[in-house]
């Protein structure tokens, strides 16, 4: 964070100070402490959701998806989670993605052996351009953005693009979801080159099905990536 952004925001804070939405303190929107509270994820497989070191999927669920790794910190049946994620997504509260952003950044490296930083890209879950237009920013770019700076790990938003508005995904049939997810995302081919033998960590804030990630994660498979690490704040 340059020396501006961090006078930015301590004047935001003094001005209009961060309060725990568990606890009240001030300097935080979800503390450290009321965090510890909340029950997170157990490592798993999200394929199987039986235990798995570091969220790696089975070497069985492998032959069904496309990804190796889903990380997750906490579970948004929480009301308190949900809500943090509600307000930063929808009433334009983008100050909360703060916290989320070093919790993830810790996650990460308490569940991936990083051992050569220009091995990893970082991107963002793509959101439809009219949707982006309507809200003012994606919170998965955010995330992605600041999380990239922290850990020192190249970021590009560009590498997948979302073409179409889709339905929910959580609201529809399994059958209805592949049908609501065809020819919807697309590789930057102007990219191809930069993304062969990486291992890409594609940010989120709430993933509901592995339908959207299997597809994005499929997307980049066919080009030649190497490994595909989701990384999110919750999921059901």
């Amino acid at each position: 964070m340059s020396k501006l952004s961090t006078i930015i925001n301590l004047i935001k804070d003094i001005i209009s100070p961060k309060i725990c939405y568990s606890c009240k303190k001030e300097w935080h929107f979800l503390c450290p402490q009321c965090l510890q509270n909340i029950k997170k994820y157990n490592w798993f497989c999200y394929n199987c959701k039986l235990k798995s070191d570091d969220f790696e999927i089975h070497k069985k669920c492998q032959k069904y998806v496309y990804y190796e790794k889903v990380i997750i910190l906490t579970h948004y049946k929480n009301n308190l989670i949900k809500k943090l994620i509600k307000d930063s997504k929808f009433y334009s509260r983008q100050e909360i993605l703060n916290d989320f952003w070093q919790y993830l950044s810790t996650l990460f490296l308490e569940n991936e052996w990083v051992i050569n930083k220009k091995d990893y890209i970082i991107i963002s879950s793509p959101m439809y351009f009219f949707r982006k237009i309507v809200r003012w920013y994606n919170q998965s770019e955010i995330l992605s953005k600041s999380i990239s700076k922290n850990l020192e790990i190249d970021y590009n938003f560009k590498i997948i693009k979302k073409v179409k508005h889709t339905k929910q995904q959580s609201k529809l049939t399994k059958q209805d979801r592949e049908k609501n997810l065809e020819n919807v995302f697309q590789i930057n081919k102007k990219y191809i080159e930069q993304i062969k033998w990486k291992t890409i960590i594609i940010v989120d804030d709430v993933i509901s099905t592995w339908t959207t990630i299997n597809e994005i994660s499929k997307i980049l498979k066919e080009n030649k990536v190497k490994k595909v690490i989701w990384l999110v704040i919750a999921s059901d």
